[in-house]
């Protein structure tokens, strides 16, 4: 049996997917992952097969709409009109999608696949799953589990019809006009409208790749929707670091981590320097990542290390506390090495993130992309290594996370799903 993972992302996509797949393959499944070009060689290398797109996802945020996406991504409307930007100029991604769907007895979407893969899974007449690394747009009167949510926090109606009615349409919004395309000049298939989609989307499996004690699940929800623990790759456990990094590391007390991630920004050197500010500021030392942003190129103080890569889960463990993007990917890995985190949202779900952080006692306010400064970033930095109510409740939050079993559980609902260990029920 053949289970292809439309997993078209940044890194903090692919990696979880990669998990997701190395345990479906434990279980005897055939994999195949849609990933963009420049992840394929990583995703051989777990055993998995894989199909690229024509594209590299470097290349869509690094684009002059990628990059004003990142600068401007924490203004939902914006976001939306950047997004489909994005989206619409690089229409290649439905017709690639297709071609790695071949020979598919089940497919897996997510939050920028769902849509059109709707239509791929009918044209093959599959089952269709759905992998969400964040909360998806059911509607739910929980504040906690809504992104955007009117009254974030709190139980009320209000809540889900602003998912039903603003939130939840933005998907066909991002994806109708592609996916129009790809039933009218490949598939064949007549045209069909965002009631016909909800109505598929309502009734498919949906895994959410998230803790339980990170975002609660709401009592309101379908029984389609399985929270299921994080899926963690875990690929750098025993990683060696350069001995650089290694002299650094022990050379003082534990630095913290700052980097963006898949992020790009405009003006990296300007945005290098006010780290360096705030690091200054807050009198600590820093472990840098570059990241697609290309931060930390030139010369920096002794105080902070260039860093080009390690695995999360072998790094962040060492430090004192991270400040990061709110990626979903990286987010999971801070709170599950039990350190506070510093969100700065630039896009996407990442406000959501920065926002359930701070409700959970894990980490200050996040500092939205656009509102960033040395003296914000440096206070938010203080708070982190010296609020000792934050510091205890990180380390309860991290033990919780360790104590879960995502993949497994992941793994169990699909083959529920799917008719058995290797899908004898397909």
């Amino acid at each position: 049996m053949l289970i292809v993972i439309l997993a078209a992302g940044t890194r903090g996509d692919v990696q979880p997917a990669i998990a997701l797949g190395v345990g479906l393959r434990a279980r005897g499944h055939r994999v195949r992952l849609f990933v963009g070009a420049e992840f394929g060689t990583w995703v051989a290398s777990h055993g998995l097969e894989v199909a690229t797109a024509s594209f590299a996802i470097r290349e869509m945020m690094q684009s002059p709409i990628g990059r004003a996406w990142a600068e401007e991504g924490t203004n939902p409307l914006r976001q939306v009109r950047l997004m489909k930007a994005l989206i619409d100029a690089f229409p290649a991604a439905t017709d690639d999608a297709w071609a790695a769907c071949q020979g598919a007895d089940a497919i897996i979407g997510s939050f920028t696949t769902d849509v059109y893969a709707t239509s791929i899974a009918e044209k093959l007449g599959v089952p269709q799953l759905s992998a969400w690394l964040q909360p998806p747009f059911v509607p739910t009167r929980e504040g906690t589990a809504t992104n955007n949510a009117p009254l974030p926090g709190r139980r009320s109606v209000l809540n889900a019809l602003f998912t039903r009615f603003a939130v939840e349409p933005v998907m066909w919004r991002l994806y109708g006009a592609q996916d129009a395309r790809l039933r009218r000049e490949t598939l064949g298939l007549p045209p069909q409208g965002w009631s016909r989609v909800r109505s598929t989307l309502a009734r498919t499996p949906k895994l959410l790749g998230y803790s339980r004690h990170v975002v609660p699940h709401p009592p309101d929800w379908p029984a389609t929707l399985h929270t299921t623990g994080y899926w963690f790759l875990d690929e750098g456990r025993d990683w060696t670091p350069p001995p650089d990094l290694a002299r650094f590391l022990a050379a003082d007390s534990p630095p913290v981590y700052i980097g963006f991630g898949s992020m790009t920004a405009e003006d990296a050197p300007r945005l290098t320097r006010l780290i360096v500010e705030a690091v200054g500021r807050a009198g600590v030392r820093a472990v840098l990542h570059g990241g697609w942003a290309g931060l930390g190129s030139g010369e920096l103080p002794p105080a902070i290390f260039p860093l080009d890569a390690a695995p999360h889960e072998w790094l962040f463990p060492r430090l004192a506390a991270v400040v990061h993007h709110g990626g979903a990917g990286t987010t999971a890995a801070g709170l599950r090495a039990g350190i506070p985190t510093v969100t700065v949202p630039h896009l996407g779900d990442q406000p959501f993130w920065g926002r359930r952080v701070a409700e959970l006692g894990a980490g200050p306010r996040p500092i939205p992309k656009g509102r960033l400064t040395a003296e914000r970033l440096a206070a938010a930095i203080r708070q982190a290594v010296d609020d000792p109510v934050m510091r205890q409740r990180a380390g309860a939050l991290g033990a919780a996370i360790r104590a879960e079993d995502g993949i497994a559980t992941a793994v169990t609902q699909i083959e529920r799903v799917l008719g058995g260990p290797r899908g004898e029920g397909v």
